[in-house]
């Protein structure tokens, strides 16, 4: 696992993998959401997932990305329905407060007067982080 915490941040940093990221969700709402189990996490990818494969002439989303949640829990962070390009969502740090494990993440949205994609997206952010049974609670970076 990769640490990408930032140094604004206190308390004990955590270590985290990147899963996936990127501008095209299927979920409509800002959410952040906490996943501990392999049930869970194949249906959350489910109702994410854009992408429609067709095998022996059936269509299905692809198979969620591994993770083993006897070592990791996932946490996601999404923005919703976007009317254009030019916005992102990041993690941008992970800490222990105590018993609550804390998840910094930041988003970015275009100029006002800035050129962008003139199509719907929809940003999120998947991570991995050590195996957390705890409280989690998500951060919003200002700025």
């Amino acid at each position: 696992m990769t640490s990408a915490a930032s140094e604004q941040d206190t308390g004990d940093q955590a270590e985290w993998r990147a899963i996936s990221s990127g501008a095209q969700s299927n979920i409509e709402e800002a959410t952040q959401t906490v996943i501990r189990d392999p049930q869970a996490w194949a249906e959350w990818w489910q109702s994410h997932n854009t992408t429609v494969e067709v095998i022996d002439g059936e269509e299905s989303a692809p198979a969620p990305p591994e993770v083993d949640f006897s070592e990791e829990t996932v946490l996601v962070a999404t923005m919703g329905t976007r009317n254009t390009g030019g916005y992102s969502i990041a993690f941008t740090g992970i800490r222990r407060d105590g018993e609550t494990l804390v998840a910094t993440y930041k988003t970015e949205s275009p100029d006002p007067d800035g050129f962008v994609t003139m199509a719907l997206t929809a940003p999120y952010a998947i991570i991995a982080v050590p195996r957390h049974e705890g409280p989690v609670e998500f951060a919003k970076e200002e700025g």
